[in-house]
């Protein structure tokens, strides 16, 4: 079985692939179903436009929610791993406007100022370079666009954070293992949300993108976070 403990797009890539066929049964089920919740805070936050490039889309879930809530909306769903978006064209239904794209993040294939509102949910901690990307989503965006962050997240509470590091170092692998047979991807998932910048760096990073108005809003005790910031 492949090691995923070094932070390279080609392993990182790999880890995706290998977990493709499960990735929605193991959300639902590792995140306790809190992940709609969180899905759907992101949704709301990105707003309403017409037009949504949807970063680190992997099986499709927040194209899909945003669909929802604006079911003529055109969505341009982004992710570097083939099998990922497999799994997200599968889901889709007739009249359903939506291109799929594998491309990376830090190397975004579209015009500048191109898309009034982009999204990423868990995605910007597996990014090699968080501010490059970062400064690839400024440029898409029209001026005045919207972007909306979902991230996991450590807790800043000391009894939380305790109770949330041992339940990803030694509940949450096993768990992944069951549901998707690669105990590695999981074990690397769970150290990559401890090994992660804090969410004030990444509020950093989102200003030296050229960001400006950043919103940040913890969800479910700080496990989770949701950064909305918009191009000035």
């Amino acid at each position: 079985m492949a090691s995923y403990n070094k932070n390279t797009p080609e392993t990182i890539q790999a880890m995706f692939g290998s977990i493709a066929e499960g990735y929605d049964r193991a959300n639902a089920i590792l995140s306790w179903r809190m992940h709609r919740r969180w899905n759907k805070k992101l949704v709301q936050q990105a707003g309403s436009a017409a037009k949504l490039l949807d970063l680190c889309a992997g099986t499709g879930d927040i194209a899909y929610a945003y669909l929802k809530q604006n079911p003529q909306a055109e969505i341009h769903l982004l992710d570097f791993c083939a099998e990922m978006l497999a799994c997200a064209q599968a889901k889709r239904q007739q009249g359903q406007n939506l291109k799929f794209f594998q491309a990376d993040a830090m190397a975004i294939p579209f015009a500048d100022a191109s898309y009034p509102c982009a999204t990423m949910a868990y995605g910007i901690r597996n990014v090699a370079n968080p501010l490059k990307s970062l400064q690839e989503i400024h440029r898409v965006l029209e001026p005045g666009g919207t972007l909306a962050i979902l991230e996991l997240t450590q807790p800043k509470n000391t009894l939380v954070r305790t109770l949330h590091g041992f339940y990803l170092q030694n509940i949450l692998p096993p768990l992944g293992r069951l549901i998707t047979s690669n105990h590695d991807a999981y074990r690397y998932l769970c150290s990559s949300i401890q090994a992660f910048i804090p969410p004030e760096t990444l509020v950093r990073l989102l200003h030296q993108a050229g960001f400006a108005h950043v919103n940040v809003t913890p969800l479910t005790l700080g496990t989770a976070t949701i950064f909305q910031a918009r191009k000035g």
